[in-house]
């Protein structure tokens, strides 16, 4: 994407922005804006998001008795493939549950790379309710760490234990992002996805 496409579609995500919040305004909704820097996010990682990680690998020596991660040959060329690949997935996770609450679908998801901070991301278009954001916040923690730190642990392989505790710490923004949002739970809000920044803006009514 070049420069001006960049920007056009940075344009086009504030455009967007601005139209829902007056329209939410009209609604009787209030703004609230729930955003973290990338920074932030990362380092909040290995406290949102690494207890988790530390848990799966625990239980897997409890029940195995050793975690060997120590890793050669193609067993570690696959490691870093499933790394690798793991944060397209991760962002096609976020888009692919968003789209079956968009009422445009796949015409509100979005996906590029922040590429000054070499950070990919998926963004919705269309505010969303609590449950429905949340959900597609927590999927790719819920697929690619949980579900495959469990597979790791009932066949005692070490291998899909080090990439499901590594997907855990991956999640660690959307973990930060989801504790945030937890203060809205029982509110009646939409969520959308900020325009420039890490995080959302809560429209409570």
């Amino acid at each position: 994407m070049s420069k001006k496409e960049k920007e056009e579609a940075k344009k086009n995500r504030i455009d967007n922005y601005t139209i829902q919040k007056e329209e939410l305004r009209e609604q009787g909704y209030t703004e609230a804006i729930g955003t973290i820097s990338i920074l932030k996010a990362n380092l909040m990682a290995f406290i949102t998001a690494g207890p988790f990680s530390v848990l799966v690998i625990a239980i897997y020596i409890s029940v195995w008795g050793n975690l060997n991660v120590l890793f050669y040959g193609s067993d570690e060329t696959i490691l870093w493939i499933a790394l690798i690949l793991s944060v397209p997935i991760h962002e096609f996770l976020h888009g692919l549950s968003w789209h079956f609450f968009c009422d445009n679908k796949w015409k509100s998801i979005y996906f590029g790379v922040m590429w000054r901070l070499l950070t990919p991301y998926c963004y919705c278009n269309e505010s969303l309710k609590f449950k429905s954001y949340i959900i597609g916040c927590l999927m790719p923690l819920i697929v690619l760490g949980f579900s495959i730190s469990l597979i790791g642990i009932v066949f005692g392989n070490s291998l899909l234990l080090c990439v499901g505790a590594f997907n855990i710490l991956f999640a660690g923004g959307d973990t930060t992002i989801a504790f945030m949002l937890l203060k809205y739970r029982k509110q009646n809000c939409k969520i959308l996805d900020h325009p420039t920044d890490c995080g959302f803006i809560a429209f409570v009514k």
